[in-house]
């Protein structure tokens, strides 16, 4: 069904179902938000706004490897590689540190898993502008399909779980750290 599609998108215009690779579909998702800013943003600007978007783009194509991308407003991008552990958008002031310390190259997808969570738990602790519900996602390499998702809506016990814990065990840290000698 795949292939059918794709032949028939080829005739068309190009479009994310008939590219070859996760990097053609970066660059014609690129061109689009650049399409939508020079259309729009001349409405925009009277009343002191900018066209402003930017996704976080991956997955994988049949053949070819599985890749994941960072897209800006301005219609340009950065691909993840041996050197990106992982990429983020949106509020990155509070959250940010828990990722740096804690998602290297040899984390597993499960504590990778954990980390985000309690990532984004710091941010809505600290931006009120934040807030759930949150969407996870995990794709496994090849599988071509969406393996695991998950929404956490507010309330969410897991999430709740989570939440407590990490609170409980940074106080406790806190409270274990010798006193400052004067």
């Amino acid at each position: 069904m795949i292939n059918l599609l794709r032949k028939r998108a080829a005739a068309e215009a190009p479009h994310v179902w008939s590219v070859d690779s996760m990097f053609d579909v970066a660059n014609l998702v690129s061109d689009a938000m650049r399409d939508i800013e020079r259309r729009d943003g001349p409405f925009l600007e009277p009343g002191g706004l900018k066209f402003n978007a930017s996704f976080i783009l991956g997955g994988q194509i049949a053949g070819e490897p599985m890749r994941l991308f960072r897209l800006y407003a301005e219609g340009n991008f950065i691909e993840a590689g041996t050197d990106t552990n992982y990429l983020q958008t949106g509020e990155a002031k509070y959250g940010k540190p828990i990722l740096d310390l804690a998602v290297t190259s040899s984390a597993t997808m499960q504590d990778a898993t954990k980390c985000v969570l309690v990532s984004f738990d710091s941010t809505m602790l600290s931006n009120l502008s934040v807030g759930m519900p949150i969407d996870l996602l995990c794709y496994a390499r090849d599988s071509l399909r969406i393996t695991m998702k998950r929404r956490f809506d507010p309330g969410d016990p897991y999430f709740c779980a989570l939440t407590r814990q990490w609170l409980e065990g940074t106080r406790r840290v806190f409270r274990e750290l010798p006193p400052l000698e004067w």
